[in-house]
């Protein structure tokens, strides 16, 4: 027989109207933008003969309206809290997706690729017994307290696969961000960590925010949502002793944080619905605002206002 949850711990029923009304009007604006979002992306491969410098864009895009769209079907069931880790994903994909856009995007584009293509190969790599870095996994994973006991996996002709990947970075249009990815692993003895570490770019994530005008947003969001990712960050506002014998625990899926956080994911949303209209399609800038004043504008603006009060 399924168990019941204990309600005062888990309280997956909204009982409050008028906060599950706010709830949902939330989460219909956050899919609202992501709904317009998921236009814009059709027309930006419409307007192009898409090439692979392309294609890092796109994908970023997409990653940063998957991660929104995620953020609002939480919040409509008042899971606010885990919104803080995707917003901080959301932030870090922002983040890449504007570095793009920065000057030499071609460049860039291929930058990308090559990194992301050379992390496929590694990762292949861990899975051709033939390999060093196979041996390398085995011996950890004999070490590792629950991985020793899954099965190790195999994928079929994974030299073939491993083969494939690598006549990618052959192709003449890699050949620049081949070159520039060999001179750092060369030069620095270990590969970029980071593809926008490539050009003589960013170290690290918070170079890159303070590059491209986001330092404060990294400190103030992103180094506080690194405790709650890391899993440290679990006494905040969760716990409280009221007496010698008294300690009282708030429950999970509280719903006071659910439009500042629907605030920033609007936000990173609307920046990349206009990067990529600039990028791609410029003659679409006037439609996107129209459709700001219409649908998103007063709501959006109105958020800062809303105060949900559990009682």
């Amino acid at each position: 027989m399924p168990t019941n949850p204990m309600n005062e711990f888990i309280p997956r029923e909204i009982d409050s109207p008028e906060i599950k009304s706010v709830l949902d009007h939330i989460s219909s604006l956050i899919e609202e933008v992501v709904n317009y979002g998921s236009h814009v992306f059709k027309w930006g491969i419409d307007s192009i003969k898409l090439n692979y410098e392309d294609v890092p864009a796109f994908l970023m895009y997409r990653n940063i309206f998957e991660l929104i769209d995620s953020i609002s079907v939480l919040l409509r069931y008042s899971c606010v809290e885990p919104c803080n880790i995707l917003l901080r994903s959301l932030f870090e994909s922002f983040l890449n997706y504007n570095y793009l856009f920065e000057k030499d995007f071609k460049s860039k584009g291929m930058d990308f690729l090559i990194w992301s293509r050379y992390k496929e190969i590694l990762s292949h790599r861990r899975f051709d017994p033939k390999d060093d870095l196979y041996l390398q996994y085995e011996k950890k994973k004999a070490k590792d307290v629950i991985a020793k006991y899954v099965p190790s996996r195999t994928i079929p002709d994974i030299a073939g696969r491993i083969d494939t990947l690598k006549k990618f970075l052959e192709l003449p249009s890699c050949k620049d961000s081949y070159a520039e990815y060999e001179r750092i692993k060369s030069t620095k003895r270990k590969p970029p960590k980071h593809w926008y570490n490539m050009r003589n770019g960013p170290n690290n994530l918070c170079q890159l925010a303070d590059l491209l005008g986001f330092p404060a947003q990294y400190e103030i969001l992103y180094r506080s949502w690194s405790d709650l990712v890391h899993g440290t960050d679990i006494l905040k506002d969760k716990f409280s002793i009221e007496g010698p014998e008294v300690a009282s625990f708030s429950p999970l899926r509280l719903p006071s944080e659910a439009p500042s956080v629907a605030l920033l994911a609007i936000t990173f949303g609307l920046r990349a619905i206009m990067t990529l209209t600039s990028q791609y399609m410029p003659e679409k800038a006037k439609e996107n605002a129209e459709w700001y004043r219409k649908e998103i504008e007063d709501s959006y603006s109105n958020l800062n206002n809303i105060k949900i009060v559990v009682v």
